[in-house]
């Protein structure tokens, strides 16, 4: 039985190749991390940038830098800077509790 961790990766994963194949219309059977975005599936650097853009906002995902995203060429390179993006998404921070004004007693 796969622990809480390794099944929200899982569904993680399943959530990040999901919008691959709805933004780029492609059917999800064809995407494995072995499938080069641009020799298998035809996409250039403008699509993938648009799926990093989307990445950010249906998954929550932090922002990618120029340099990170020049760099994926295949949907596991997209899967493993996504993923890593999502662990490293800033937690919100807790709302600042009111000011008690303390008044000293005499």
């Amino acid at each position: 039985m796969a622990n809480k961790s390794e099944a929200s990766k899982t569904e993680q994963t399943a959530k990040i190749l999901h919008l691959i194949a709805e933004e780029m219309a492609i059917e999800e059977a064809e995407l494995s991390p072995d499938v080069s975005f641009g020799d298998d599936l035809n996409l250039d650097e403008i699509d993938i940038a648009e799926l990093l853009m989307q990445a950010e906002r249906q998954l929550g995902a932090r922002e990618f830098s120029d340099a990170e995203w020049e760099e994926v060429r295949t949907v596991g390179d997209y899967l493993q800077l996504v993923e890593h993006h999502l662990e490293r998404k800033p937690k919100p921070k807790p709302a600042a509790k009111p000011a008690v004004n303390k008044k000293k007693k005499k």
